[in-house]
């Protein structure tokens, strides 16, 4: 009989797939999940390289020569700070990703650097003081991280952890999230609750850490139906186009202070667009009809808009945010303003709406998401990373202008849920079920051919020191170095720049209300 139980769990091994993020059977909805599942493997080791391993030696290390596993920012105010959001980010990767020594090394660095839950919330570039208070977004994730990896453990997938206690570590950081609580409303901050931050409610969190907490004074069925009445108040004025705002008052009024005060609050921007995977989360682990409902508002907006391709940040009112306005707060290591446009059509913002799809959409919206997903990512070359190291459109959606932090973390969640890898690690052990293959189809079966925007149909051509500029309407016309410099305007159907001597690189922009068209161009 034991003879018979090792062949059994040696074949499984010989016939185990191909790649090393978990793969147990679940019947949540996937599609491509072979080629994903390969592209989750390369990114996390992509992240590790960039966000851990060359965070090593810099100066936020200072005083911390033998350490690793914090998890930094490469581009940010101060590049190369860390922020507690990830080391809730990164255990969750390293958790889906089955690696459980670098799950180990982050969490101890959380510990080290005083990111840790109920700690602060940033360490400074230059391995200052941990600046105090922690964001209750990351105390939340480093949570349920906790409880799975107990869970892993517990089932024998995870070796017994060494000078970490998962699941007293566990309650523990369920204690500090409760802490945080308003009225059963997720503040902010832990000790810091100027309003909220939607993007932060997890109630799919929150069931789990209703059934795993050993504290009864917890009213975690309080939490859910919280984060449901602020998501769907009436004064949250884009609940019927499934968004919500970057931050609410507790009457659900759009703005309230934060740590990004973009159009006071009031747009579906960075902050606010995580609850697309959050929420979705709930739909399909827990079936959620008030996920569902919210989800299917998100979907419907996003098809009329133009679906897959219109995946981007918008205004509560479902205008798309001015076609010119830049975002300046993140920087290069020479501490050189790399900017970037706060419209942001990329790996970012289709990982995050392609969830609605997953939770709530047909089979042929998941397959168009799919698709439009595989547009950032290099399938030939196999790289680490989402994204385009050269924007295909002529755009700056490229390796230059993305952070190589947050949107990466934000592509890789949606991608894990497109796959089938992102799942109830607790259900899916405890209640094993044959596992739903989904839609089989390579998601990079087609060459993608990159389409450029061509309603304003601008043409662009360079003779003896001249860029001559022209559209097919009248247009305001910018042109940017990569520092964001602005280096000439004008309005008109025509135009020329005499650019001299100037040598480099440019970003030509044409804007006409919402619509804009841009090209990077070399001059010399």
């Amino acid at each position: 009989m034991g003879n018979m139980v090792f062949i059994v769990i040696t074949l499984s091994i010989l016939f185990s797939p191909a790649f090393a993020v978990l793969d147990f059977p679940n019947a949540q909805p996937k599609v491509g999940a072979e080629q994903w599942k390969q592209v989750l493997d390369r990114t996390w080791e992509g992240l590790k390289r960039r966000n851990i391993n060359e965070c090593v030696g810099k100066p936020i290390y200072n005083g911390h020569p033998n350490s690793s596993g914090l998890i930094c920012r490469p581009k940010s105010e101060t590049p190369w700070d860390a922020v507690s959001e990830g080391i809730g980010y990164g255990m969750l990767l390293a958790l889906y990703a089955d690696d459980q020594q670098t799950f180990d090394l982050i969490y101890k660095a959380g510990k080290e650097f005083s990111l840790n839950y109920c700690q602060g919330w940033r360490k400074p570039a230059n391995g200052g003081t941990t600046e105090s208070g922690s964001a209750t977004d990351a105390d939340e994730d480093i949570a349920i991280a906790l409880v799975f990896a107990d869970k892993l453990v517990k089932e024998g997938v995870w070796d017994p952890p060494s000078n970490i206690n998962y699941a007293g570590d566990a309650q523990s950081a369920i204690n500090c999230v409760w802490g945080s609580m308003d009225n059963g409303k997720l503040c902010p901050g832990n000790g810091w609750c100027p309003g909220f931050n939607v993007g932060y409610f997890a109630p799919a969190w929150y069931r789990i850490f209703k059934d795993y907490s050993t504290n009864p004074s917890h009213n975690w069925q309080l939490a859910i139906d919280e984060s449901y009445k602020l998501i769907a108040h009436t004064n949250n004025t884009g609940y019927s186009l499934g968004m919500v705002p970057d931050w609410s008052s507790s009457n659900g009024t759009p703005g309230g202070g934060g740590y990004n005060t973009y159009r006071s609050g009031q747009a579906f921007f960075k902050d606010a667009i995580r609850v697309l995977w959050r929420i979705a989360t709930d739909a399909i682990w827990f079936n959620e009809p008030k996920a569902k409902t919210f989800l299917t508002n998100s979907l419907n907006f996003i098809n009329v808009k133009g679906g897959p391709s219109a995946a981007n940040f918008y205004q509560l009112n479902g205008n798309p945010l001015p076609a010119d306005d830049k975002w300046m707060q993140f920087n290069d290591e020479t501490n050189q303003n790399t900017w970037r446009y706060r419209q942001e059509h990329s790996h970012l913002t289709v990982g995050q709406w392609l969830t609605a799809a997953m939770a709530v959409g047909t089979p042929e919206d998941k397959k168009a998401w799919s698709s439009k997903m595989a547009e950032f990512y290099d399938w030939e070359n196999k790289v680490d990373f989402f994204g385009n190291a050269v924007d295909p459109t002529g755009g700056i959606e490229d390796t230059l202008h993305n952070e190589m932090y947050f949107d990466q973390f934000l592509a890789w969640f949606g991608v894990s849920l497109m796959s089938g890898t992102w799942m109830n690690i607790i259900d899916v052990l405890k209640h094993p079920v044959a596992n739903e293959e989904g839609i089989t189809e390579q998601p990079f079966a087609t060459p993608i051919i990159a389409k450029s925007k061509a309603q304003l149909g601008i043409q662009i051509s360079k003779h003896s020191g001249i860029l001559h500029l022209s559209s097919k309407s009248e247009v305001s016309w910018k042109i940017h170095n990569l520092q964001g410099k602005l280096l000439f305007s004008s309005n008109s159907k025509e135009t020329a720049w005499n650019f001299g001597n100037f040598k480099g690189t440019v970003v030509v922009s044409a804007i006409n209300g919402s619509n804009a068209e841009r090209k990077l161009l070399i001059v010399r």
